[in-house]
């Protein structure tokens, strides 16, 4: 395509330079540039954009589009309204993929992961291919990438929009953040169904109180043929009575309900009812919240114009998403689970299911941190929290990012109740994480479980700005056969 054919009918403040360059595809990471591309120059929290433009064009980039006039003798343009125009502008060099898809798209502040994993797993299990953009990996038809955050920004999104388009996929499930709604990362899109699952404390620094937090998820509706809500959500309560929409719950009468639900450390059992007719399911996921991920799965499924009966036989050989509820088995006697709890609620239903599934006498062990550069106010709750349900406390460091890990783990110990900090049985505070893990795991009797919360499937620790290799999966296996675990926070200095 051309750059000016590219740019024509945007809102466009300024364009200079051969617009007939042709251009096929666009990014905003100098990195990634090749030869032929479009690199997008913008102002960021951290870094300009326009100070990679040399770089960007050593590599092969032929134009530039910016937010503002710069000086360089490549043909560029400077956008007006410079996040919306871009996803526009990458809608429109990718082909518009959007249109072609049946995009289900979904928000909430728990359960995003699994709940897409599920939608992409059972389609391709029933023959149909389903993309995937999400926290744990991109994929369209056979190909995966690890993603580098939940929702990429705009260029991307539509560069694996046109992937999965081109791979003969049916649909592809996004898990839509605040911030992908608010940074216009999925700007333009339309979704055939928006999914609801929750909402509760988390990303306050960014969005600075929980009305605001509630708003922006709601902004997934406004791109959305069809809205579909969880009935058993307070935040979901107020979306039904708001908007249109179809609901799914367990507790409230919902259009997709889950009833007669059983589980055990083994199965789930539960009668689903849906305008589509009436099942009895059984599936290998674990605990009420996997559940409610179950049925969102579905009920997006079937809004999006998909028959549940060729789907519901797959649900046996599903798999949940990496580190949420991830059990660690090498014969030991006592049971360890990682999971990507980090805020509160999350850490609450967590440790719920855990001690649903404990023998008796045995422990619950919860190991958690909260991250650095991140809301400070659910430092105290998410402490607060744990200890309130678990029997032993393993307070540590999570990505402590720039910040100093002794004040994150002070800011979260203020919620623990006195008389629990002060028990040497009850409560330990290691700030070496993989330390942590080890003191924990060679501390658990048979009988025992151990929840280790926070990280779940990330391969790093973020320590003092730097990336160190680090997966408390991995950190677990090292400590039952007694290996060595790598040490991350050996490496701040």
């Amino acid at each position: 395509m051309r750059f000016g054919d590219l740019i024509e009918g945007l809102a466009i403040q300024a364009a200079r330079g051969p617009l007939e360059v042709e251009v096929r595809d666009l990014g905003c990471d100098s990195r990634e540039v090749c030869d032929g591309w479009v690199f997008v120059a913008l102002r960021g929290e951290t870094s300009d954009g326009a100070d990679f433009i040399p770089k960007a064009l050593a590599q092969g980039a032929r134009a530039i589009l910016c937010d503002r006039n710069l000086e360089t003798e490549a043909p560029f343009a400077v956008l007006d309204s410079p996040r919306e125009t871009l996803a526009l502008a990458a809608q429109k060099l990718h082909g518009y993929p959007d249109r072609q898809l049946a995009l289900i798209g979904v928000t909430g502040t728990n359960g995003k992961t699994t709940t897409t994993m599920l939608i992409r797993q059972l389609l391709r299990a029933a023959g149909q291919g389903c993309g995937l953009i999400g926290t744990v990996l991109n994929a369209a038809g056979d190909e995966e990438a690890e993603a580098v955050r939940t929702s990429p920004e705009s260029p991307v999104f539509y560069r694996w929009l046109r992937k999965s388009v081109a791979a003969g996929d049916a649909a592809l499930a996004i898990e839509t953040s605040s911030h992908a709604l608010c940074l216009a990362r999925v700007h333009g899109a339309r979704f055939k169904v928006g999914v609801f699952t929750n909402l509760t404390q988390d990303h306050l620094d960014f969005h600075g109180d929980m009305e605001s937090y509630f708003r922006a998820k709601c902004r997934l509706f406004d791109q959305s043929e069809r809205a579909l809500v969880n009935a058993d959500d307070p935040y979901g309560r107020r979306i039904l009575g708001e908007r249109p929409a179809k609901s799914f719950g367990i507790e409230a009468a919902a259009d997709y309900r889950l009833t007669n639900l059983v589980m055990s450390p083994l199965e789930t059992r539960f009668h689903l009812q849906t305008p589509q007719g009436a099942w009895e399911v059984e599936s290998p996921l674990l605990g009420r919240f996997n559940a409610y991920n179950m049925l969102a799965a579905l009920a997006a499924l079937a809004e999006a114009g998909f028959q549940l009966a060729g789907i519901l036989p797959n649900l046996a050989q599903i798999k949940g998403a990496p580190g949420r509820i991830d059990r660690v088995n090498l014969g030991q006697p006592f049971g360890v689970m990682v999971d990507y709890a980090h805020t509160p609620d999350a850490l609450e239903k967590l440790m719920v299911e855990g001690k649903r599934l404990l023998p008796p006498g045995g422990r619950l062990h919860v190991l958690f941190g909260c991250g650095g550069d991140r809301d400070r106010s659910k430092r105290p709750l998410m402490a607060a929290a744990v200890a309130q349900v678990a029997d032993i406390l393993w307070h540590t460091s999570d990505n402590t990012r720039t910040e100093d890990p002794e004040q994150i783990l002070d800011d979260a110990a203020a919620g623990i109740p006195s008389i629990i900090r002060g028990s040497e049985q009850r409560y330990h505070r290691i700030p070496d994480r993989a330390l942590a893990v080890q003191t924990a795991v060679a501390a658990c009797r048979p009988g025992d479980l151990l929840l280790v919360a926070g990280k779940g499937h990330e391969p790093y620790q973020e320590v003092m700005g730097v990336k160190h290799p680090y997966n408390d999966r991995a950190a677990v296996e090292a400590a039952l056969r007694g290996t060595a675990i790598p040490r991350p926070w050996a490496s701040r200095s």
